[in-house]
């Protein structure tokens, strides 16, 4: 069963489902869902499908249903466990417990306070496991626009033993000015240092391909895969990458190629050196130098970002949209902040995940699995106490 019949038999009514560039390429647009409301078993079990399929699933209008990020985090829950954003926390590891920041040092209310009356956060923007993608901080009438660079081409946490699966985006404002040149910002230099200076220059064409009016960029490394030549597939199922968080870590040895539980899919997860910039160790191949690894995931990224697997996806008010870290790679574009103006915000709430997927909530992760996996050890609220809070607040 192909996941446009799992969708429609899930939700007993006809999808509309429609390509978000052409039907050969990753990503969907799934019209007439209403995401605000829990999902039944054989809902979320299609939704994980589509996701499976398709690595990119957009769901466009749902803030004509009310979402609230409330309902984005339980949605999270069937995709994995979702992880705590450190920023929005007081300092876990001093303190042992999770514990919100104070109002005056959260997220939400730099944001709120930059255009009162204009702009301000939905319901559930402080919970642990949202962070806030947003150029408000320090934003307001007075503020000086710049224009800040895009970052490294990447996949969200693929340095830890249990990598991030899902990432997802409630959007609640984006940019609608535009410049002379047609776009709402240009691409700034790089400063010294932030790619390899010997990375070869069709790599560093294709890494500065970055969209200009706040899409985010995605590359399917699936697709990249598949288009492989069998020998050169066989030779990759073989490589060994080792992974960590530091240059003085030990790390851990995981596949370069990554198979999909539920579909046998494989896909290059993140096969890059230069993902995280100097916040994380680069990783490196089993057996090679720290060079020759450069020049092996250099070869390999510059595949992976090659047109043909590259989409960038506009972002609309209202849309939910979710991929997989196992089969893309993503990049945040160029974007102005602070702002002076609301036509310049850009607005949206994202929650990661990772670990098996759910068809029933609430899930059933171990505390010892908790405990190994998610830092600091957070579990969402129940679903049922999340509609009893959109209920309390309607």
């Amino acid at each position: 069963m192909n996941a446009t019949t799992a969708l429609d038999d899930a939700f007993g009514l006809a999808i509309d489902v429609e390509p978000l560039t052409d039907v050969s390429r990753m990503g969907r647009r799934i019209h007439g869902l209403d995401l605000s409301q829990p999902l039944s078993p054989a809902q979320a079990t299609a939704l994980v499908a589509a996701l499976d399929e398709w690595h990119i699933v957009s769901f466009p209008g749902q803030h004509h249903h009310g979402m609230t990020v409330l309902d984005l985090e339980r949605l999270a829950n069937h995709f994995g466990a979702p992880i705590p954003h450190p920023s929005n926390l007081d300092d876990y590891v001093s303190t042992g417990t999770i514990t919100i920041k104070a109002p005056h040092d959260r997220a939400s209310t730099a944001v709120d306070a930059a255009f009162p009356n204009v702009v301000s956060c939905l319901q559930g923007a402080d919970s642990p496991a949202v962070y806030l993608v947003t150029n408000l901080h320090g934003s307001g009438p007075t503020a000086q626009p710049t224009v800040g660079g895009g970052q490294h081409w990447h996949t969200d946490i693929e340095f830890e033993p249990v990598p991030l699966s899902t990432s997802m985006f409630l959007v609640h404002h984006t940019p609608v000015r535009r410049n002379t040149a047609g776009t709402w910002v240009h691409n700034p230099p790089r400063p010294p240092g932030f790619y390899h200076p010997d990375s070869p220059p069709l790599l560093a064409e294709r890494r500065e391909a970055l969209p200009l009016n706040g899409e985010t960029a995605y590359a399917d490394t699936a697709a990249a895969y598949d288009a492989l030549p069998a020998d050169e597939q066989a030779e990759l199922d073989q490589v060994q990458v080792r992974r960590r968080l530091r240059n003085d870590d030990d790390g851990f040895l995981v596949p370069l190629v990554h198979t999909n539980p539920r579909t046998g899919r494989r896909s290059l997860h993140s096969p890059i050196w230069a993902s995280r910039g100097k916040r994380v160790a680069p990783a490196s191949i089993d057996g090679l130098t720290s060079d020759e690894s450069r020049r092996f995931f250099d070869r390999l990224e510059e595949h992976c970002l090659a047109p043909e697997f590259r989409y960038d996806h506009s972002h609309e008010a209202g849309d939910v949209t979710i991929w997989s870290n196992f089969s893309t790679l993503h990049v945040a574009p160029p974007t102005k902040r602070p702002v002076n103006d609301p036509a310049d915000a850009r607005l949206m709430y994202r929650i990661s995940c990772k670990g098996p997927v759910s068809a029933t909530l609430p899930r059933d992760d171990t505390d010892h699995w908790i405990d190994a996996n998610i830092t600091p050890p957070y579990r969402s609220v129940l679903s049922d106490t999340v509609l009893q809070d959109r209920s309390e607040h309607a």
